[in-house]
């Protein structure tokens, strides 16, 4: 087998591992909802991993506008980690039934957050644990998607390497 033949194949190998993980990690990601009910969040604190995104949804209306806006804290500004009325100066994004308001938290951390429009009733935290850090309390299962995710990656990984030691025997008869 000529140079030329192997270095395709290795290449075609490195491009579909490569292509497996790229398909693979979003979906490593979870999305975690909260709910706007009238002048509340629910849950008002969840735990959740780096890399995950909450998406806060109206699944009651006030009638009343609300923003999902990070609390000052650290010296930093309130607004300052993420705020819906950045992207929603009108205040129409998360005010009727369905709106919503998506954020990925992508460092650990403990976030506080609140409602602009109602600081006092509507407060909420967002605890984001590090990769590898279990929280202290007892929390949901793992999420089937994540265990789907996990069993891909376990899969093509021997994929790769039974195709690895299938092409180094072929390159190389005894």
């Amino acid at each position: 087998m000529t140079f030329v033949h192997r270095s395709w194949r290795l290449g075609l190998v490195a491009t579909l591992a490569l292509f497996a993980v790229v398909a693979v990690a979003p979906v490593l990601g979870a999305t975690i909802g909260v709910s706007i009910v009238d002048n509340t969040f629910e849950p008002a604190e969840i735990v959740i991993a780096e890399g995950d995104t909450v998406t806060w949804t109206v699944t009651a209306a006030s009638g009343a506008p609300h923003t999902v806006t990070s609390a000052a804290a650290d010296g930093a500004a309130q607004g300052a980690a993420f705020d819906s009325q950045a992207d929603d100066p009108d205040l129409t994004k998360v005010k009727d039934v369905g709106g919503t308001f998506s954020f990925t938290f992508d460092e650990a951390g403990t976030f506080a957050y609140l409602c602009t429009v109602h600081p006092i009733e509507m407060t909420g935290t967002v605890e984001v644990l590090a990769a590898g850090e279990t929280p202290g309390e007892v929390h949901a299962p793992v999420p089937p998607e994540r265990k789907l995710a996990g069993a891909a990656i376990l899969g093509l990984t021997l994929i790769v390497l039974f195709a690895a030691a299938w092409f180094w025997r072929r390159m190389n008869p005894a």
